[in-house]
């Protein structure tokens, strides 16, 4: 996946932002969503995930920032595989993260109803 965030930012200026966000938020993981495959986007694609979250809490903080509508469901892939929302983020960043220290997360949603 490349991001818009990737093309606009070298790798050695993500790893330094990817650092500093390690380094002062110790408990928690630098990731960038891209939400061009949603219906409605927010502002932020950059969010610092606390290593205790789940994609399931993630999903949830995600849906009340778009405020979607109920019928539609939201997925997470990472590396175009969907991600099991019991999974714990910190574990899911030490296995996917990039290079330059983000994890790159893709939003995708789906009318269940209709």
């Amino acid at each position: 996946m490349t991001s818009q965030f990737k093309s606009q930012y070298t790798l050695e200026e993500r790893m330094k932002q990817s650092s500093n966000i390690l380094s002062k938020y110790k408990d928690s993981v630098p990731i960038y969503i891209d939400f061009t495959n949603l219906s409605k986007t927010i502002e932020k694609s950059k969010f610092v995930i606390p290593n205790g979250f789940t994609v399931g809490q993630l999903l949830t903080a995600i849906r009340m920032k778009l405020t979607l509508n109920p019928a539609c469901a939201l997925f997470i892939f990472i590396n175009n595989r969907l991600v099991p929302v019991t999974s714990v983020i910190s574990t899911v960043y030490q296995e996917h993260k990039d290079e330059d220290g983000f994890l790159y997360v893709c939003c995708s949603e789906e009318n269940t109803f209709g």
